[in-house]
């Protein structure tokens, strides 16, 4: 939905950036998926045998394996820590060389320490800190209503990973973690549903002043 509604808002305000967010949403939204897949096993026939006695008994059976598991976390892992680095390079502007190293140590980094779930919320951490720091920068220059709540939304989401972290003491954080990164994730959402309302009332008026000035002329 945010994905869809960046696109509408890059058709009323004519801004690059909403297709830099829409790529983004999109790909949090595809490694989202990957990510429910993890929760399904590959169920299987098989032939079992047993023994009772001098009679030996053939039946099929079912047989659960998880092999999807190590291949949805991957592209959930690899997915989300590029969308989070597109959202980054919106406003944190850098060379074509530096997105190509940047790229590079992502996958680097994604090789030498998958499957590590720390690493990975560890480092999602990071760069949804370094998201909010930028939107809290253009925020302070800019002084939009819209990229102060949409920095205080992506602080909510960076906060859920301090919850994903510490799930080791208690199972109860992970499920704080997926409502407080919902929360973020909703503030956004309503934040570019106000930005597309403000920027239809806005196009409406500047439309209204035209058609007055043609007749009054």
């Amino acid at each position: 939905m945010i994905a869809l509604f960046s696109i509408k808002s890059y058709k009323i305000r004519k801004n690059r950036n909403y297709l830099y967010l829409a790529l983004s949403f999109g790909l949090l939204a595809v490694s989202f998926l990957f990510k429910i897949l993890m929760n399904f096993n590959i169920y299987f026939k098989f032939l079992e045998k047993s023994q009772l006695g001098a009679i030996t008994e053939t039946y099929h059976a079912m047989r659960a394996s998880n092999s999807i598991f190590p291949i949805s976390f991957l592209f959930y892992w690899l997915l989300t820590l590029f969308a989070v680095y597109v959202l980054y390079s919106i406003y944190e502007k850098q060379s074509i060389s530096n997105h190509l190293l940047n790229i590079y140590l992502i996958f680097v980094s994604t090789y030498l320490s998958y499957p590590d779930y720390y690493v990975f919320h560890i480092t999602l951490l990071v760069l949804l800190a370094l998201v909010t720091f930028v939107y809290s920068r253009k925020y302070l220059n800019t002084k939009h209503f819209a990229t102060k709540l949409a920095a205080y939304s992506f602080g909510i989401i960076a906060a859920s990973q301090i919850f994903f972290i510490l799930v080791n003491i208690s199972n109860y954080f992970y499920v704080v973690g997926e409502l407080v990164q919902l929360i973020g994730y909703a503030v956004l959402l309503s934040t570019f549903i106000m930005v597309l309302k403000y920027g239809r009332t806005k196009d409406t008026h500047r439309h209204n002043r035209r058609y007055a000035y043609f007749y009054t002329r």
